[in-house]
């Protein structure tokens, strides 16, 4: 008879504390299991309830791709207070669409900080915390401090044109420039990454920018290359995550 191992107990810590599902792609880079063996290891789990799943369909519905979260038996693994367990369920259920394509690029990004760096605390967009910040008027992606300093995050789907990203971008200037950044996280590195479709996109963003605080790269290479790779355009250069705080004047 299976039995649970550490990496399983660690990938229901994961799920509890920063993602409401992962797909099997993603638990594969925490797991570092072929994917034969990932897919028999988590289909072990759903049947066992300890994970459960959920169908999304591709961009043309051709594909149903599974979800996996945490089953009843695998909330109460990990402490969780069994009478909650309909409201985080709920939660998942009702993400669908845009929302939910969305959701899994920011997730995307979290796993590689997760799985390549020491990451010491992700504050994702839905936190109650960011509705609190009144004079900084954005709501990220995430905000991530790790091993190489402090970094907000930014996933960009090309879906916004307009005045909408340059407003983001003076929200951000502002949010720095008036100090209170530095009072919410004082002695944290200030670095907006915007992660976005194309290098044809992330020229017509950087005609909107003045700072050197924002960062683009594209989501096909950040995935492809190591964590630290120097593919970061920015205002005057070209930038690693090792040069954070060491930027051209």
């Amino acid at each position: 008879m299976k039995q649970l191992q550490k990496r399983h107990i660690s990938l229901f810590d994961i799920l509890r504390n920063h993602f409401l599902f992962l797909t099997r792609r993603q638990i594969e880079r925490f797991l570092t299991l072929p994917t034969s063996s990932t897919n028999r290891e988590l289909s072990w789990l759903a049947s066992e309830g300890y994970l459960d799943r959920k169908y999304y369909s591709d961009t043309f519905g051709h594909v149903q791709t599974p979800l996996y979260f945490l089953g009843k038996l695998g909330w109460q693994v990990v402490g969780n207070v069994s009478s909650e367990y309909k409201e985080y369920r709920l939660g998942i259920e009702q993400r669908s669409g845009r929302q939910l394509l969305h959701t899994l690029a920011v997730y995307d990004v979290f796993v590689k900080f997760l799985s390549e760096s020491k990451v010491k605390r992700i504050i994702d967009g839905v936190d109650q915390f960011w509705q609190e910040l009144l004079d900084f008027g954005n709501i990220p992606d995430g905000w991530i401090q790790f091993d190489g300093g402090e970094v907000f995050i930014e996933v960009d789907r090309d879906t916004e044109w307009g005045k909408v990203p340059g407003t983001k971008f003076e929200n951000y200037a502002r949010f720095k420039t008036s100090g209170a950044y530095d009072k919410v996280f004082p002695g944290c590195t200030f670095k907006v990454l915007f992660i976005t479709t194309t290098e044809s996109r992330i020229e017509a963003l950087e005609r909107t920018i003045g700072s050197d605080d924002i960062w683009f790269g594209t989501m096909e290479e950040f995935l492809k290359e190591p964590l630290n790779h120097a593919h970061w355009f920015a205002l005057r250069g070209f930038y690693a995550l090792l040069d954070l705080g060491k930027e051209k004047v």
